[in-house]
């Protein structure tokens, strides 16, 4: 008897951690693709999720929370809560040139472009943290500050004690994007005499025109070139846009 009532309580356990799973997955995939909820109270009471401390007591999390994943169905959010939510490695990535010419003239484009790819934008994660008192972005003027208030910022707590700041896939992002990478226009003068054959005027441009939902200021970004530090964006100097002329002489 007692070994059937450890193996039905050992089902209902494992009943009970497999719908807290499919629960939370569908919850992670909601937040990669509309970013991080809020917490209605209601829901905050309903879930009764909390965090432990180091002194072993609990704070539960309320309205105006982030709405984590509960993946161990414990209602504890801790360690064993963690899961995979990103891949750095885009599907693919390509790129094309062209030349277009009209007599002496001609236009030179280049354009890259990937698809796939997720960037930690650890950047944002520290510029909308609101964890103290360093300088934030605009974005957290929509942080949230009442019930009913439908917005993707959590409410702003000195220290961040229920952890809204996190490493979660609030910060994860798609990296795909588009960019027309290299614009030159050139014209040939026809010129020749001893010392000069010929003589090319051109004009260009890099980084014209990108094209993506990334927040950062470039997707297309690594902290460095070790293969375990690619996807994060911890605010490196981008890929600005520049422009150039020059001269070039056939001698």
């Amino acid at each position: 008897m007692e070994n059937k009532l450890q193996q039905l309580t050992q089902k209902l356990y494992d009943e009970g951690l497999e719908k807290g799973r499919a629960e939370a997955e569908r919850l992670v995939a909601e937040a990669k693709t509309n970013a991080a909820k809020i917490v209605k109270e209601a829901e905050a009471q309903a879930a009764r999720l909390k965090v432990q401390h180091e002194d072993a007591s609990y704070t539960y999390f309320h309205a105006g929370d982030v709405r984590f994943a509960d993946l161990h169905a414990d209602g504890v959010l801790d360690e064993r809560d963690k899961t995979i939510i990103g891949d750095p490695n885009p599907d693919f990535t390509g790129s094309f040139a062209n030349r277009f010419t009209m007599g002496r003239f001609a236009l030179d484009v280049l354009c890259t472009f990937k698809c796939g790819g997720d960037v930690y934008n650890y950047q944002r994660q520290t510029l909308e943290s609101m964890t103290d008192t360093y300088n934030q972005t605009g974005a957290v003027m929509n942080r949230w500050r009442h019930e009913g208030q439908v917005t993707d910022m959590p409410k702003a707590v000195y220290g961040d004690p229920m952890g809204n700041s996190r490493f979660s896939s609030r910060w994860i992002e798609d990296g795909s994007f588009f960019k027309l990478k290299n614009v030159r226009l050139s014209y040939v003068w026809p010129i020749n005499n001893v010392f000069i054959q010929g003589v090319t005027f051109w004009a260009g441009a890099s980084n014209l025109l990108t094209l993506t939902k990334y927040l950062g200021p470039d997707p297309d970004v690594s902290m460095q070139t070790g293969v375990l530090y690619q996807g994060i964006d911890n605010g490196l100097l981008s890929h600005g846009r520049s422009y150039q002329i020059g001269v070039k002489l056939n001698l």
